[in-house]
């Protein structure tokens, strides 16, 4: 989980784009009286998504490169995006752990996920201000940064307004630029994946001490610029990771690093080793 990355980004994500096509289509919109033949309902589905398409267009949506950002947030967009690379350096009074935010965000989060992508960050703040299920209420983007510093960096909010939360508020709205506010977004998240047997620690004990250990550790402490995954030095007990779901999709499409080529099974298993493990507490009320 390492990203050498620093203060420029790499040049290869200039020009590359992913296309969407979202179309809007309410079934309250579509009048069809009650005896229309499924031809004529067929034709009125058919009208009312050219209709749409017509609005909508191709909304085109980029990977952009953080040194492209405009003069006025440009300093800030550099050191929100340093922060991400390299949280321990950048933002160490607010950090508890030697993780990095790009160690569960692959390049700074600019990614469109999957393989490889770990969890993308790309339009994200085009999301917020969202319900939160495990806060039971709707957090603004700083907020939900704040989340990730307590519970993934086992750490201190940062101060609404400061340099650092402004700094990452610009980066990460810099990477949404040109999203549509609200608008789903296909790589959210992680993909989900569902245990297809009972699950067994001391097979996962087996996979991470081959797979995992080289990197992270016999005893999961992490090495120079790789994260620990487990002791006192990891995530606390609340961060999203210390959910089995969470880490197993993590670890299946990206583990090992830029090779993933365990089967959900492994990737359960060795989920299930790792949470068996001690870790900080979340005890935040």
């Amino acid at each position: 989980m390492t990203d050498n990355n620093k203060k420029t980004f790499a040049p290869f994500l200039k020009g590359l784009s992913l296309t969407l096509i979202l179309i809007l289509f309410g079934l309250g919109a579509i009048k069809i009286i009650a005896n229309t033949s499924n031809s004529s309902t067929e034709k009125a589905i058919a009208r009312k998504l050219a209709k749409e398409n017509e609005n909508f267009k191709k909304l085109k949506f980029d990977l952009v490169d953080p040194e492209l950002a405009p003069k006025g947030i440009h300093d800030a967009v550099l050191l929100g995006y340093n922060i991400m690379i390299d949280t321990q350096k950048y933002a160490k009074d607010f950090v508890g752990n030697k993780l990095n935010c790009t160690n569960c965000h692959f390049s700074g989060g600019n990614t469109t996920g999957g393989e490889n992508g770990s969890i993308s960050l790309a339009a994200i703040a085009s999301a917020y201000p969202c319900y939160n299920s495990r806060s039971q209420k709707v957090l603004s983007l700083g907020e939900r940064i704040n989340s990730c510093f307590e519970r993934s960096l086992n750490g201190k909010p940062l101060a609404l307004g400061s340099q650092e939360m402004v700094a990452l508020e610009a980066y990460l709205h810099w990477i949404s630029r040109n999203y549509p506010i609200y608008a789903p977004i296909p790589w959210r998240g992680l993909k989900e994946l569902k245990a297809e047997k009972t699950l067994s620690p001391s097979n996962g004990k087996l996979v991470y001490e081959r797979t995992c250990a080289l990197c992270h550790g016999k005893e999961g402490e992490g090495g120079t610029n790789i994260p620990p995954v487990f002791g006192d030095r990891a995530y606390n007990d609340g961060a999203g990771m210390n959910d089995l779901g969470t880490l197993a999709s993590f670890i299946h499409a990206n583990m090992p690093y830029e090779n993933p080529t365990l089967t959900v099974e492994e990737a359960f298993d060795v989920a299930a080793y790792i949470m068996e493990k001690p870790r900080p507490h979340f005890d935040k009320e």
